[in-house]
């Protein structure tokens, strides 16, 4: 494993690392960008992306294309590493992933989320047999079969409609009776002639022994319980950021995000920057994440001068 000497060291490669990594481009500043996975981050599984600037309505994955592409052609380079660990040592940074160990002057986390787990037996077990959390993915599978969604949000609100459109039956579960998705979404689904939504409701049992076979669901309001019997199960509650890598004391919240000042540096930490999802606040925009970098790299660079 190498040691390797840069001036930034950018975890993620999402719009938000992208972004940054074409400004540090364009000055000539020495970084590396980061990414275990494909770039783009979660735009790659997004069954559609509203307003993006230029963009009203485009697929996500060709989004994420696009932004991928933009970015290649200005000459920005990807490592394709896993983001290990991340402390701070004598002033610099050290930034191991599964290849080599980076020491930098500041370092800009972007690494956006992962799906949350809702936390039933045999949740784990059931993935990729039944259970999924990227209708986009894997909703091909279940084409002309019943299938179960379980969320509020836009994400669970847009996939649902993704899946309405290539399944059989859609069963939308949510814990309350009002969404946190927009209302464009909620009556686009509502439209679907195939989708049931049942409200208030919790999963409560997934059925099945080998593969998934159905969920049982328990009311709020009375206690009583349903059977619904599905093929695909599609638990969209939301995200936990991407931040099990920073061990420095002090740089998370109780929430694994990152505070950050209007100068999106972190409040506790001097040169660790972050960008995108993995702050602490409600709305999370593509366009908002490129925004947050833009700043953030600018801000970067006044700090290495």
């Amino acid at each position: 494993m190498a040691n390797i000497n840069k001036d930034v060291v950018i975890i993620g490669a999402g719009p938000a690392g992208l972004k940054a990594a074409r400004i540090f481009k364009a000055n000539n500043i020495d970084y590396v960008l980061l990414e275990k996975s494909a770039p783009g981050g979660k735009v790659n599984i997004a069954p559609r992306v509203d307003n993006y600037p230029g963009k009203i309505k485009i697929y996500g994955p060709d989004l994420a294309f696009y932004l991928f592409e933009e970015a290649i052609k200005e000459g920005v380079n990807i490592n394709g590493e896993d983001v290990l660990d991340l402390i701070k040592k004598d002033g610099l940074f050290l930034t191991t992933t599964d290849q080599n160990v980076y020491i930098s002057k500041t370092v800009l986390v972007v690494s956006g989320t992962e799906e949350k787990k809702i936390g039933l037996e045999k949740e784990e077990e059931m993935f990729g047999k039944g259970l999924s959390y990227c209708a986009l993915c894997d909703g091909h599978f279940f084409k002309d079969e019943d299938v179960i969604v379980v969320g509020g949000g836009n994400s669970a609100l847009k996939e649902a409609i993704y899946l309405a459109n290539i399944c059989s039956k859609v069963y939308v579960i949510h814990r309350r009776n009002e969404f946190r998705g927009t209302s464009e979404n909620l009556n686009e689904l509502k439209e679907k002639e195939n989708v049931t939504i049942l409200t208030p409701y919790i999963p409560t049992r997934i059925l099945g022994d080998d593969e998934f076979e159905g969920l049982e669901i328990e009311s709020k309001e009375d206690g009583s319980k349903k059977i619904i019997n599905a093929k695909g199960f599609f638990p969209l509650i939301g995200q936990n950021p991407n931040t099990q890598f920073v061990h420095i004391n002090g740089v998370l919240d109780d929430y694994k995000c990152i505070p950050v000042d209007k100068r999106y540096e972190s409040i506790s930490c001097k040169g660790l920057f972050a960008a995108g999802d993995v702050l602490p606040r409600v709305i999370k925009q593509i366009y908002l994440a490129e925004y947050d970098a833009s700043v953030a790299a600018k801000n970067i660079m006044e700090y290495l001068k």
